[in-house]
């Protein structure tokens, strides 16, 4: 039962303003908290996975709550203004915990990591020289107080921005080809 794009687009009801400020939102909230939140950073270090996360949850939130179904260029483009969104104020609320509260997302995170190579190389004399210059060179880095302005921010914020749009643009792809395909089994 194949119905043609146009008859699809025609008598698909749309995500009403309320639930495109609802997925945007909420997708920047998500990718807020996966770029800040001590631990939930180490999502990111897996290519990405907590800001593509991000986008999946928003576009899910959006349509179960809605009860709509949504094309896979609306969930694009609704997850990736949220991965604008979040990016502009991940990078700002980074900012800020930086300057104000010492405070550097994802430092922790490094050190678990260093960590982790540590309890590796014990059992390797030849690599424990190596993890040791990592492990001084990761604790430099994280001590290390940047001067930051206005310039670096903002620079920060459109790499950021650019980035993370289309990583949650495909999240949110990727969830509603899961919804659809959940459809089509419960058919």
């Amino acid at each position: 039962m194949k119905r043609d794009m146009a008859a699809d687009q025609l008598d698909r009801p749309s995500l009403p303003v309320s639930g495109r400020v609802y997925t945007v939102l909420s997708g920047a909230v998500l990718v807020l908290l996966s770029t800040t939140v001590p631990y939930l950073t180490l999502l990111n270090a897996f290519f990405m996975a907590g800001i593509f996360m991000a986008g999946m949850f928003s576009i899910y939130f959006a349509v179960m709550h809605y009860q709509i179904r949504l094309s896979y260029s609306d969930a694009f483009l609704f997850a990736s203004l949220g991965g604008i969104a979040g990016g502009l104020i991940s990078e700002i609320a980074g900012y800020l915990l930086m300057e104000y509260a010492g405070y550097r997302p994802g430092a922790e995170s490094l050190m678990l990591l260093v960590g982790w190579v540590h309890q590796l190389a014990d059992g390797n004399p030849e690599l424990v020289e190596l993890v040791r210059e990592l492990d001084r060179e990761a604790e430099s880095i994280a001590r290390i107080s940047p001067d930051i302005n206005l310039k670096d921010l903002l620079v920060w914020i459109v790499v950021s921005a650019g980035l993370y749009a289309p990583v949650t643009g495909l999240g949110g792809i990727f969830m509603v080809f899961r919804l659809k395909r959940q459809a089509a089994k419960a058919r």
